[in-house]
């Protein structure tokens, strides 16, 4: 991550206009001097992974977790999401999505946690061969993760891209649940949240991951709106 944004950024005046929150996201344990640096050169929110497929055994909190958000509190950055990667597929025995989500409340209160908007990853993993169910039973796996974390109270939002949600929906105008926040990848390295391609139901977006390409090789960079 060292040195992406000086590469990378779009100049003051045009960066300042849109009001940008720059990001960090990592499924890796990230030491608190790493979380330092991004800090310093300006990213102030960080996304952790938090939840994590584990589909050998049914889906786990992310052993990183916990270590990574306490070191990224130690750096001074306290804007902090996680993702959840939830565990499915046929061939897997997973555990209940409610379950899943209870896991995960119960570290936040172990631990104090304290998590803004957890981000469902929707995204095809061919290693776990998630989703798959075929195009309705992809649908009525999203409904049902989103029935249950609409029943947690937690704020959320959802993380996918409109390929990836052509490939697990059959068709990129599939709406799950445009009201909730979408955070998009698109690898331009372009710091905007310009949705070029709308899928979803969504026409705009509050994040967009822009690179996977770190110095650091433990971050992924995103923009959000402030």
């Amino acid at each position: 991550m060292l040195g992406i944004r000086s590469l990378l950024l779009l100049p003051a005046f045009i960066a300042s206009s849109y009001a940008l929150v720059f990001a960090v996201d990592s499924s890796q344990l990230v030491p608190e001097s790493t979380y330092a640096t991004a800090k310093s050169e300006g990213f102030t929110k960080a996304i952790i992974r938090g939840y994590e497929e584990a589909c050998s055994i049914g889906g786990e909190v992310d052993p990183n977790f916990v270590g990574s958000y306490k070191n990224a509190r130690a750096a001074g950055i306290t804007n902090i999401d996680m993702y959840w990667f939830p565990c499915n597929g046929s061939g897997n025995n997973c555990k209940s999505y409610a379950t899943q989500l209870s896991e995960i409340a119960s570290t936040f209160s172990a631990n104090k946690m304290d998590i803004g908007t957890i981000w469902i990853d929707l995204e095809k993993d061919s290693v776990c061969n998630n989703f798959n169910y075929g195009t309705a039973g992809n649908q009525a796996q999203a409904q049902a993760i989103i029935s249950a974390i609409k029943a947690t109270g937690f704020k959320f939002g959802i993380y996918s891209t409109p390929g990836e949600w052509s490939t697990l929906f059959g068709s990129e105008s599939f709406v799950l649940d445009n009201s909730a926040p979408l955070w998009f990848a698109t690898f331009n390295n372009v710091e905007t949240l310009t949705l070029g391609t709308p899928f979803g139901g969504w026409t705009s977006a509050v994040g967009h991951q822009y690179t996977d390409v770190s110095a650091s090789g433990l971050f992924d960079l995103s923009v959000f709106s402030s």
